[in-house]
């Protein structure tokens, strides 16, 4: 597993737990995306999403939709069907998450893994949209066999700079590293993640333009600059210099093919 870097993209998951957000604001605080949760096991719809949904794409972030599963209970197929058919009418640029924690692992071992894999493959064949893995560190090293191996995945483990290893991925697309996150627009605590920016890039589309290779300062190097800028920012009360800071921010956010904040 790789360490989180300065390049990743900020990305937070959120459901009905958060209560009412204010998009543009947590736009505006750094995040480029949302994962919303959709559904749980064969019934229940989360009563955020249609709110959630459209907050985030009027305010132009990137969405993705999960599902937290209940293979301790439930046919995978009939957990696909309920998830896909809540997303009818929605658009994800993220691929659609399988979260497989808690009581799954009381199905244990290949069972589970097999569980998983159906139920990707069936979501895949439903809506035409690919699809990727969310767990736990331990639970993806002692549940989590080669058979979803080929599926993104998104790990969490809370408090370290690089999540625990498995034998199943050698390598995480989406990182939760805490549970109890601070965002501007969102009353109280919310995960968030680090995306790596190459999957940011594949599935959000950017124009060619818009990669990395585009520029000739990278995303990493105007991440370790920023953060100055936005100190001085913070150490200041003088409107004309705020409003510079704040300039030349964006300029290396857009030099290095950044969004604007």
């Amino acid at each position: 597993m790789q360490a989180k870097s300065a390049s990743n993209v900020k990305i937070i998951d959120v459901s009905h737990h958060q209560g009412s957000i204010n998009w543009a604001t947590v736009k505006s605080d750094g995040v480029q995306g949302a994962f919303i949760k959709a559904t749980e096991g064969r019934t229940i719809l989360d009563d955020k999403l249609e709110v959630n949904a459209k907050g985030a794409a009027k305010d132009g972030l990137a969405i993705g939709y999960y599902h937290y599963a209940h293979p301790e209970n439930n046919d995978p197929l009939v957990e696909a069907a309920w998830f896909a058919n809540a997303l009818k009418g929605f658009r994800a640029q993220f691929p659609h998450v399988l979260d497989v924690e808690g009581k799954a692992s009381a199905v244990g071992g290949d069972q589970l893994s097999q569980w998983c894999l159906t139920w990707l493959q069936e979501v895949e064949r439903l809506t035409g949209h690919p699809t990727m893995i969310y767990t736990g560190a331990s639970f993806a090293k002692t549940y989590l066999n080669k058979q979803v191996s080929s599926f993104p995945l998104w790990i969490a483990h809370y408090g370290v700079e690089t999540p625990m290893a498995n034998s199943t991925w050698e390598k995480w697309s989406v990182f939760q590293y805490t549970s109890s996150g601070n965002v501007k627009g969102i009353a109280g605590n919310v995960d968030i993640n680090a995306m790596e920016r190459d999957f940011f890039d594949k599935h959000v589309h950017l124009p060619e333009s818009m990669r990395e290779k585009e520029y000739m300062l990278k995303p990493a190097d105007a991440n370790k600059i920023i953060p100055f800028l936005s100190a001085a920012y913070k150490a200041t009360q003088d409107p004309e210099a705020r409003e510079e800071l704040h300039r030349l921010a964006n300029e290396l956010r857009k030099a290095s093919g950044q969004k604007e904040q």
